[in-house]
C-alpha cells in the first residue's frame, strides 16, 4: 500500500511539473523574478487575475508551487492519494490563479499547527481545513503590506491574523458541514465567509486598508484553448487506461449520484470513472466559455480546475449543466449583467457548489438554484471587502440554506447511492476495501 500512495504522489507531482511548464511554454519565462514579486506585493482582493498581473509563466509558477507543497504536506502527513483529497488540490491550484499564493499560506498554517499542539492531536487531522483557510490570505497580505510591505511591525501582524485564521477555521468548518448537509460542496467556504466577516472589521478598525484595483485578464489566446481541451483528453484516456474494462460502464453510474458531498465517486465508481469525470467536465466548462464568448485566464481557468477537483466528489456533468445553465439564463435575464460579466463567468464554475441540489431535487431545482446564485454572489463580496477568495463558497451556503427547506417540500429527493457492480465485487473481495487508490 505505502508503494501505491508512492507512485500515486509521483503522478500528481509530474501533473504539477507540467503545470509550470506550460506557464513557460504560454508565458515568458524572464517574467518569472518580477512576477513572484508582484504577486508577493500584492493584497489580491477579489478578483485579481495572476495572469493579467504578471503573465502566465509566474501565474502558472506559483499554481505549481502552491499545488506542490499543498501535496507535499499531505504526503508527509500520509494522505491516500485518493478522490477524498482530489478535491483540496483542485481547490488549491484553482485559487492559486488568482488570490492564494505561496506566500501567504504559510502564515495561516501556522495557526493550525499550533491548534493541533494545543488540542494535543495531529497536525493531519486539521491539514486540509488550514489548506483551505488560505483563502484568508488577502487578509494576511493587507496586514504586511498596511505600510507598503517594508515596515516590520506589520509582519508581526500579518503572522497575528494567519495565527488567528488557521486556528479558528478548522473549528468552526467541524460545525457547518452538518448545516450544509453535503448540498453545497464547498463546507470551508462557507465557514471561511462567517470568519472573514467576524475578523475584516477589526482590521479595518486600526486603518488597515482593503483597498486593491482588480485585474482580468481578457480574451481567448489559442494555447489556453489548446491547453484546457488537452487536459479534457488527456484525462478521459487516463482513465479508460485506469480501468479498460469498467471505466465508462462505472461513469455512467457516476451520473446517477446527486453528488451529495458525504460520497466518495472513487470509493463508489473508482478511479478510472473518476478521472472520465474529470476530463467530461473540463470539457463542458471549456466549451460553454467558448459559446458564450467569455475568457479564458486566471479568472475562469481557475474555477475549472475547482471543477476538476470536485469531480472526485461531488460534481458530473449531469448535476452542473443545470447549475450552469440557471446562470447564464439568470445573467441574460438581468438589466445589470451578463453572462460574460467578470463576476458571473467565475461565478457560474464555482457556482457548481451548488450541484448536489440539482442532483438531488433534479434539473429545474438545479436551474433556480443557479440563477439565484448568480445575482447573490455579485453582492456578498461586500460582506468582507473582497477579502475571502471563497466568496462563491459563502454565497452558495447562503443559497443552499434558502432553498432547501422549499426544493425538500416540492421535489422529489434522489438518494442513489450504490456502488458500481465492478467496486462492489471488488470491496467483497478485499473485505470491503475498494481499490480508490490513484496508482
Amino acid at each position: 500500500m505505502e508503494n501505491s500512495k508512492l507512485r500515486g504522489y509521483k503522478r500528481i507531482y509530474l501533473v504539477i511539473a507540467l503545470i509550470a511548464l506550460s506557464g513557460i511554454i504560454l508565458g515568458d519565462y524572464r517574467t518569472i523574478p518580477a512576477g513572484l514579486k508582484t504577486i508577493y506585493f500584492h493584497p489580491a482582493l477579489l478578483i485579481t487575475d495572476y495572469i493579467a498581473l504578471v503573465g502566465p509563466a509566474a501565474a502558472f509558477l506559483n499554481v505549481a508551487l502552491v499545488t506542490f507543497f499543498s501535496a507535499l504536506l499531505m504526503q508527509i502527513n500520509k494522505f491516500p492519494v485518493n478522490g477524498k483529497y482530489f478535491h483540496v488540490l483542485g481547490l488549491m491550484a484553482g485559487f492559486a490563479f488568482f488570490g492564494k499564493n505561496i506566500f501567504t499560506m504559510w502564515y495561516i498554517l501556522l495557526g493550525t499547527w499550533i491548534l493541533s499542539k494545543v488540542k494535543k492531536e495531529k497536525f493531519s487531522k486539521y491539514l486540509t481545513s488550514g489548506l483551505l483557510a488560505d483563502s484568508l490570505g488577502p487578509m494576511v497580505a493587507v496586514a504586511y503590506l498596511w505600510h507598503g510591505g517594508t515596515y516590520w511591525p506589520d509582519y508581526l501582524v500579518a503572522i497575528l491574523v494567519g495565527i488567528a485564521i488557521g486556528f479558528v477555521v478548522p473549528l468552526v468548518a467541524e460545525h457547518t458541514f452538518v448545516v450544509l448537509k453535503g448540498l453545497s460542496l464547498y463546507n470551508v467556504g462557507c465557514t471561511v465567509g462567517f470568519v472573514a466577516i467576524a475578523f475584516v472589521p477589526i482590521e479595518q478598525a486600526f486603518n488597515i486598508p482593503f483597498e486593491s484595483e482588480g485585474c482580468w485578464a481578457e480574451g481567448r489566446p489559442l494555447g489556453f484553448i489548446i491547453l484546457m481541451y488537452a487536459i479534457a483528453v488527456g484525462f478521459v484516456i487516463a482513465g479508460y487506461l485506469k480501468d479498460k474494462e469498467h471505466s465508462f460502464k462505472n461513469y455512467r453510474n457516476l451520473l446517477k449520484r446527486p453528488g451529495n458531498g458525504k460520497y466518495n465517486f472513487a470509493e463508489l465508481d473508482g478511479m478510472g470513472a473518476v478521472l472520465i469525470n474529470m476530463g467530461v467536465n473540463t470539457f463542458i466548462c471549456t466549451t460553454y466559455l467558448l459559446l458564450i464568448g467569455g475568457d479564458l485566464a486566471g479568472g475562469t481557468i481557475g474555477p475549472i480546475f475547482t471543477v476538476i477537483g470536485f469531480s472526485a466528489q461531488g460534481k458530473h456533468a449531469k448535476n452542473i449543466l443545470p447549475i450552469i445553465l440557471g446562470c447564464f439564463i439568470g445573467s441574460v435575464l438581468s438589466p445589470t449583467a451578463s453572462p460574460t460579466t467578470h463576476g458571473v463567468q467565475m461565478g457560474t464554475f464555482l457556482g457548481t457548489t451548488l450541484a448536489p441540489m440539482a442532483g438531488t431535487y433534479g434539473p429545474i431545482a438545479g436551474i433556480i438554484t443557479g440563477a439565484l446564485h448568480c445575482y447573490a454572489v455579485l453582492k456578498t463580496g461586500n460582506c468582507y471587502a473582497a477579502a475571502n477568495l471563497y466568496n462563491n463558497g459563502f454565497c452558495g451556503a447562503v443559497v443552499m440554506t434558502v432553498l432547501y427547506p422549499v426544493f425538500r417540500h416540492f421535489f422529489k429527493e434522489n438518494t442513489y447511492d450504490a456502488p458500481s457492480p465492478s467496486m462492489a465485487q471488488r470491496s467483497d473481495s478485499t473485505g470491503g476495501r475498494g481499490e480508490t487508490v490513484l496508482k
